[in-house]
């Protein structure tokens, strides 16, 4: 292999157009930063004039007339240095037409003087939870280039489907302030996992009028809907997917509750109530289900001996009325859920306790005017799991880049990350 093949192979320059110009190569110095310089000569022979199109058969037609002004090319790092290719672009003249043009390359685009491998390397970063500002210093561009490479992304990352998929997942997240709603309504199917659409509202009208570019024969294939207590969602689902089991998601039954309990535990933590220490230290055991408490007798400094942790929840819920009928209709909702229990769930909310705190009646309330909903929660598999798991990302990426202005640029990062656009 050449010196000037072997060169481009590791460079990845697949245009064998260009020769390196080996006894030019250096290391220059440019605002304190230490640059590997390249030099090559980019030339051919053209096969036709592209201002008339004369085809070249001999030097009557076009010969090359000299090399456009050096033009320095912005390639990929080199042993984690920043490099820079000088290419001298060859000029032709074309005799037919009198009009002269420039050698051209697939290495860069036209006009532009940054390599195509730097821009699918801009790519292939913005796949990894980053921010731009990252990119733009690692790869020694500045982020006004990786917003236009996002802008390019952008206008192809509207997702078109022809079906739906039979298991969905609904919720929302918080995006940008230029979305029509406050939240943006995600959906992913539960069967891959995959994100399957964003939409930017989670308003009823605006959610209607996306689920209704499909048929009603392709919706009324849909089989189960999962989603939370938002009203707005259950009610869009009875009207829309008439085939359709709406579910209730178990995590946000077992929020209800869980905020429910830890609430009466606050009202409960002032400084006046002698228990107040154990109150605001033990408050995991008293949000732990009943049945994981460990009997092993440990030195606490709150009560100055051996105690267990079913020994501590024990004490703390007698000291409240309102804590312990509280406590006792969270163990058995959270129980008859983890043994998928229908009837023993019904029964709970059903005969309540009259002690219980009214954060606890709100939440009881909530289940009784969607209990059938909630039965289904029973009965299927589906959940929430994964559109939480794919929330937390949103949220992670929103964090790591200080906020986004733009929704297309923040739903087209969701998806990269997502591998939902292939780069």
């Amino acid at each position: 292999m050449s010196t000037n093949n072997y060169i481009l192979n590791l460079l990845n320059i697949k245009d064998t157009n260009i020769h390196i110009l080996t006894d030019k190569l250096t290391n220059k110095v440019i605002k304190g930063k230490t640059f590997h310089i390249i030099e090559a000569i980019l030339t051919y022979n053209p096969e036709f004039c592209p201002c008339c199109g004369c085809i070249n058969e001999s030097s009557n037609d076009i010969i090359k007339w000299g090399f456009r002004k050096n033009c320095i090319v912005k390639i990929p790092k080199v042993s984690n240095c920043k490099t820079r290719l000088l290419l001298h672009k060859q000029r032709f003249y074309c005799k037919n037409c009198n009009n002269t043009f420039i050698a051209e390359t697939n290495l860069v685009g036209k006009n532009k003087n940054i390599s195509n491998n730097s821009e699918l390397q801009i790519r292939l970063e913005l796949m990894k939870k980053q921010s731009e500002k990252d990119i733009a210093d690692r790869l020694d561009v500045s982020v006004s280039k990786i917003d236009k490479v996002l802008n390019d992304i952008s206008s192809h990352t509207i997702l078109r489907h022809s079906t739906l998929p039979k298991s969905m997942n609904w919720d929302e997240f918080k995006a940008t302030k230029d979305t029509k709603g406050k939240m943006a309504f995600i959906i992913v199917d539960n069967k891959t996992g995959n994100i399957f659409d964003i939409q930017n509202s989670r308003k009823s009208r605006n959610l209607e009028k996306y689920f209704r570019r499909y048929s009603r024969s392709e919706r009324n294939k849909v089989k189960l809907i999962s989603t939370d207590f938002f009203s707005g969602y259950i009610k869009l689902a009875e009207k829309l997917f008439k085939n359709a089991d709406i579910v209730i998601d178990r995590f946000h039954i077992v929020t209800q509750v869980y905020v429910a309990l830890n609430k009466t535990r606050i009202s409960l933590c002032n400084k006046s109530n002698p228990n107040y220490n154990k109150l605001k230290d033990y408050w995991k055991l008293l949000l732990k289900n009943e049945n994981e408490l460990s009997e092993e007798k440990k030195y606490s400094n709150h009560f100055r001996k051996y105690i267990s942790q079913k020994e501590i929840v024990t004490y703390l819920i007698n000291t409240n009325h309102t804590l312990k009928a509280t406590y006792e209709c969270y163990q058995g909702i959270i129980n008859s859920l983890k043994e998928k229990d229908f009837n023993k769930f019904k029964q709970i909310i059903e005969n309540q306790n009259n002690n219980i705190s009214d954060k606890m009646k709100q939440a009881i309330k909530l289940y009784n005017e969607n209990i059938k909903y909630i039965e289904n929660s029973f009965r299927y598999e589906i959940n929430n799991g994964t559109i939480e798991g794919t929330n937390n990302l949103i949220k992670t990426l929103k964090r790591i880049a200080f906020g986004y202005r733009k929704y297309e640029h923040f739903v087209s990062r969701i998806f990269l990350i997502k591998g939902r656009i292939k780069e």
